[in-house]
């Protein structure tokens, strides 16, 4: 439905203050930088642009941090917020890159919240005040005051995924890290092709005709679904060039999102020599 606003149709509707009202002006000097200025002029319109239309301000409120997805890059690490809990409460995972070994046999280890701040000493104020804050607004202290730490891996790339009548899907297959938040939807993706190419077998013999196609269609999608680096400004051509960095991230999902995984089926029936019937 339209908002009827003076921001919206710029004719002035239902706009606060009287018709014909003077909002914004100063006397013109011999030179044209001493008549009005555009800020000026912009920083009195907005104040008339109704609240619920529209917000200018430029702090970000605890609210607004908890209701909304936030990823914070820099170097050698990146802080992501985004809400659970009906916005309730903001998750928090911050990655930080260190050199060494992980010594312990367990992935997830309870963590002083002091060594959680120090690691992200010198970020923004944004990062700082998410990891310290203790407000009563937004539940983030029950987050913050107890963190973990989790170890992440790189998984060598596979081979391959299946041997005679043996195959593997899903992070057996192509464990990734949470950098483009892909991980669980390529499992599944892995599945559909796979029941898929299962229900047309007919004999031993065709199982591993199906495994082969399930291996050509999908094992180079899922080695692709890596992106840390770019967040990390540690990506060899993209740097810290933040118009690069901008470019590539207006595009980078298209791939993950856009997938057609029909015609992977339809490739996949083919090298089987099964006639498509999607």
């Amino acid at each position: 439905m339209k908002e009827e606003s003076w921001a919206e149709s710029g004719r002035g509707l239902k706009a606060p203050g009287k018709e014909g009202e003077r909002i914004a002006g100063v006397e013109a000097g011999d030179r044209g930088q001493e008549s009005v200025h555009r800020a000026h002029f912009l920083d009195v319109l907005v104040k008339r642009v109704p609240e619920g239309v529209a917000r200018f301000g430029k702090r970000i409120e605890r609210d607004t941090l908890a209701r909304n997805a936030q990823l914070y890059l820099g170097h050698h690490g990146n802080v992501l917020t985004f809400p659970i809990e009906k916005g309730k409460t903001m998750n928090v995972v911050a990655f930080q890159n260190k050199d060494g070994d992980w010594k312990d046999e367990r992935w997830v280890l309870p963590m002083k919240r002091e060594d959680m701040i120090n690691d992200f000493a010198g970020w923004g104020e944004s990062v700082q005040r998410i990891l310290s804050e203790r407000s009563s607004t937004v539940n983030f202290q029950r987050l913050m005051e107890n963190p973990d730490v989790w170890a992440l891996f790189d998984h060598p790339p596979a081979p391959n995924y299946y041997k005679g009548r043996l195959a593997i899907l899903g992070d057996a297959a192509h464990a990734s890290t949470p950098h483009q938040g892909a991980g669980a939807d390529q499992a599944i993706e892995d599945a559909y092709i796979l029941t898929h190419l299962l229900g047309k077998v007919n004999s031993l013999e065709d199982i591993e005709d199906a495994f082969r196609a399930y291996d050509h269609v999908r094992r180079p999608r899922t080695q692709k679904v890596v992106a840390a680096r770019l967040y990390e400004f540690e990506d060899e051509t993209v740097g810290t060039d933040l118009y690069l960095l901008k470019k590539n991230l207006e595009t980078r999902y298209n791939w993950i999102w856009n997938e057609d995984l029909l015609q992977q089926l339809e490739t996949a029936q083919d090298m089987m020599g099964l006639e498509s019937n999607l």
